[in-house]
């Protein structure tokens, strides 16, 4: 990657600083509430500025999903694993956890206006957890942890799904269970199937 001008950090720096601030106004007031001025006003910047960095509101959701992938692929990066499928259940965890932090309203405002959205980060093939998710399940495959009669893009696939559903029932049920416990549980239920078969 090549090495971001002073112009660049300063533009990302402030497209986060407006993810951040609408991020917060969302989950206080409800997205529809939020007016493009109100974000503007909290984040200090003018309404050109805030258009020359997203099109619309509802593509700061798209910035705040990949946010959540950054967050949560740091605090991977600062663990060790006694298994790969350790490891994956910690990164779906710690996404489920994310989700439960922003609040059932909030994320239930996300997955209504992604519906709205042309470029939908949260289903892109190189989306940051999609890519882990595919490089855990590769190695877990070549470690003999899973077999391989499925491939590791149709398996990761499975799993992306399995986690929006559930992130989606959760909403749909108002929050009311544990959302990273059923999500493990859920995916080990599924993963179960493909387990490498130990020989005594």
């Amino acid at each position: 990657m090549k090495k971001l001008t002073s112009r660049q950090k300063q533009a990302i720096a402030t497209k986060l600083r407006i993810t951040q601030v609408a991020t917060k106004l969302f989950k206080l007031k409800g997205f529809d509430s939020v007016k493009v001025q109100d974000i503007c006003q909290a984040a200090e910047i003018s309404t050109g500025a805030f258009y020359h960095h997203f099109k619309s509101k509802a593509e700061i959701i798209n910035t705040a999903y990949e946010q959540v992938d950054i967050l949560v692929m740091d605090k991977l990066e600062t663990k060790s694993f006694c298994s790969n499928l350790d490891k994956l259940l910690f990164l779906l965890g710690e996404g489920a956890n994310m989700m439960d932090e922003l609040g059932w309203v909030f994320v239930s405002e996300i997955y209504k206006n992604l519906l709205s959205i042309d470029r939908k980060y949260s289903t892109k093939p190189d989306r940051y957890m999609a890519l882990e998710v595919k490089s855990i399940v590769e190695d877990s495959i070549k470690s003999g942890e899973l077999d391989n009669s499925i491939s590791s893009l149709d398996l990761t696939m499975i799993i992306m799904r399995i986690s929006r559903g559930t992130i989606f029932d959760w909403c749909l049920n108002n929050g009311s269970y544990n959302l990273k416990s059923t999500m493990e549980f859920e995916l080990n239920l599924v993963l179960s199937n493909f387990k490498a078969e130990k020989l005594d």
